[in-house]
């Protein structure tokens, strides 16, 4: 009877027991994770981990927001060394070569860069160093310990990846701005971006601040096709864009698909050699067979008079677009001649095939609405506008496969310059790259952070977005007959 009756508080002095042990091991653990809390964290040079640069911009930004978050601590970086340009003594550098200006667009020169971009998602086999005096902007004491403006795609272009927390704006990574998609940095965003052809939503976003600019973002020809699902002409949205971003030189922020400039000094190739190679006339790479600038029945109309080959879905030389590359290094190296058509025929709308394929050791036949003088002198290429009829475009192409010196001249004229742009990789569903997307994108966004910072002196608005969209309007062709 008494030991049962004992028994009770036996039990209770064991559960009491087991309680404080317990306790006591947590309060150890935590310490444990305390302590290699503040290791990891440690500025001890000894140690093989750092903070992340970036972070203190980004702790900064969320204390603005109120965003929670504990800082991304990373093994340290290696310096990826590469390649630079050669420049000339006296120190020249390729901004010789602008044909147009624009309002206060900076000077640019060509660079590639030999260290790693913080937290930046691209991996560009070379980069377009804007000449910008960004210290001067970093000390002003508006900008000065400042964080970061936010840029925010709301309908982002395909060739963009996905951006869930702010990066380094690709080419001018000590910018003050940092670039997004993520939807929960809407209301805090200096910017906003919409792809004119994907803007879906029925009504625009109520801006969190009057600041916040709205940007009409266009790098597709603008034809009906093309537009046919955007909301952009509705009443809703046609008087919300502050600026434009696009290939037309009277858009706000130009954003071309590449840009030609002056070598610092001539290519020195053996031409000859070049030429003896060549054995077949005329090539075509083509994925879109039936255009409003009736291309297609171009080329046919020209094929009665000279052989013209046609790589791709229209075809039957076939070039799959994830081997274009390896395709245009057999073009480059066995055709005299690169046929480079847009597929309409709309102001200032020329895309990557010219300004990529103005690389090539072959002379390139441009049509397009545009005018091509713009963007290289004449002489360095052929364009099919000045010639009457197809036939006498012929003509002249064979002339120049008779009389190699006159051929040669076109190729050493236009290697003068070298073309500059960015890649940009399309991917599948599983990472894979399928095709590049060739642009001059990323110079346009430094341009765009810029303008941020002065936004006073930008301030404006279109009262009807569609107006000066339809100013850019493509032609229909009038030189097939």
């Amino acid at each position: 009877m008494y030991d049962k009756m004992s028994s009770k508080p036996t039990n209770m002095r064991r559960v009491v027991l087991l309680l404080s042990v317990v306790t006591v091991l947590i309060v150890i653990i935590y310490n444990i994770r305390v302590q290699k809390q503040m290791t990891l964290f440690s500025s001890d040079p000894k140690e093989d981990h750092q903070e992340d640069p970036e972070e203190s911009d980004f702790q900064a930004l969320h204390r603005e927001m109120g965003i929670g978050g504990k800082a991304v601590v990373r093994p340290k970086e290696r310096e990826r060394k590469g390649p630079r340009m050669v420049r000339t003594k006296s120190g020249e550098s390729f901004v010789e070569g602008m044909f147009y200006t624009h309002d206060d667009w900076p000077q640019f020169h060509y660079k590639i860069y030999n260290t790693t971009i913080p937290k930046s998602p691209y991996d560009p086999p070379h980069a377009i160093q804007w000449d910008f005096n960004v210290s001067t902007l970093l000390q002003r004491p508006d900008v000065k310990g400042r964080p970061p403006k936010l840029i925010m795609w709301m309908a982002p272009v395909g060739y963009l990846p996905q951006l869930p927390e702010p990066v380094r704006l690709r080419t001018c990574p000590e910018m003050p701005c940092r670039m997004t998609t993520n939807a929960k940095y809407q209301e805090k965003s200096a910017a906003l971006l919409w792809n004119a052809q994907s803007i879906r939503m029925v009504k625009p976003p109520e801006r969190p601040h009057p600041d916040q600019v709205f940007i009409f973002h266009n790098q597709e020809r603008p034809t009906p096709s093309q537009m046919a699902r955007s909301n952009y002409r509705t009443s809703a949205w046609r008087s919300v864009f502050n600026w434009t971003m696009s290939f037309r030189f009277d858009s706000d922020i130009l954003d071309m698909y590449g840009y030609l400039s002056k070598r610092p000094a001539p290519v020195v190739k053996n031409y000859t050699t070049i030429l003896a190679r060549k054995t077949q006339m005329a090539a075509w790479m083509v994925s879109h067979c039936k255009t409003t600038s009736r291309r297609d029945e171009y080329v046919k109309i020209l094929q009665k008079y000279l052989p013209v080959h046609i790589y791709g879905q229209c075809g039957p030389h076939k070039c799959a677009r994830s081997e274009d590359d390896k395709c245009f290094k057999t073009i480059e190296s066995n055709y005299k001649f690169l046929l480079a058509f847009e597929n309409a025929l709309c102001k200032e709308y020329i895309t990557e095939k010219f300004f990529r394929y103005m690389e090539a050791d072959l002379v390139l036949v441009v049509r397009g609405g545009a005018g091509y003088e713009k963007h290289a002198p004449r002489g360095t290429y052929i364009n099919t506008a000045d010639f009457k009829t197809i036939q006498d475009l012929s003509a002249y192409l064979q002339h120049l496969d008779k009389n190699p010196e006159e051929y040669l001249k076109i190729l050493r004229a236009k290697d003068q310059y070298v073309p500059m742009y960015e890649e940009y990789p399309h991917r599948d569903s599983k990472g894979r790259i399928s095709f590049m997307h060739y642009h001059y994108e990323a110079v346009a966004y430094c341009e765009l952070c810029r303008r941020l910072w002065n936004i006073d002196r930008y301030r404006k608005s279109y009262p009807d977005m569609t107006e000066w969209f339809d100013k850019g309007g493509c032609a229909a062709p009038k030189d097939i007959s």
